[in-house]
């Protein structure tokens, strides 16, 4: 018995829907991903960084403050990212061939990507619980999830965790 979770691809038997299937991607260099999404992260960082840099001193000089933590990550992610566009430009000079990427369906990602920015611009208002089950929903539908019992299971367990550790082990309250 085969409890293998890979699945195979068998041939089509009408060519004409394959084409179809096959039909919603976009290939593109990886290199120039890898650039691109480099320099949109390093502006990113860098407003963090920013904005970390304007959190306020510990009152104790030797504890640690609000802002030493978020200057932590930004500077390590900085400098990571950096040094990834760097290693994309290096590859963009040296390398005469570059490795394809598909991108399958790209309006799905791009909902998706809404979706994910609607969490941040409602979480306010809707709540934290609320807002998380809902527009997990969401972006299970936008990422093809159609399986009922997933698309309720899935946003109510992660609603529940989020409650469980939140507020029922530290005490933090969601208004």
């Amino acid at each position: 018995m085969n409890t293998s979770s890979a699945s195979t691809q068998s041939t089509p038997k009408d060519p004409a829907k394959s084409q179809r299937r096959q039909g919603h991607f976009i290939q593109v260099p990886l290199v120039w991903l890898e650039v691109v999404f480099g320099l949109i992260l390093l502006l990113i960082v860098g407003t963090y960084l920013y904005e970390a840099a304007k959190l306020p001193d510990p009152m104790n000089p030797k504890a640690v403050g609000a802002g030493d933590f978020p200057m932590i990550i930004a500077i390590g992610t900085l400098i990571a990212v950096f040094l990834m566009c760097c290693h994309g430009l290096v590859k963009i000079f040296r390398e005469k061939e570059h490795e394809l990427v598909e991108l399958r369906r790209p309006l799905s990602v791009i909902i998706a990507i809404l979706v994910l920015i609607g969490i941040g611009a409602f979480l306010d208002a809707l709540g934290a619980i609320i807002a998380t089950a809902g527009l997990s929903a969401l972006i299970m539908i936008a990422v093809g999830e159609r399986r009922p019992i997933q698309l309720i299971a899935v946003p109510l367990g992660l609603a529940l965790g989020l409650y469980a550790v939140f507020v029922l082990a530290l005490g933090v309250y969601f208004p």
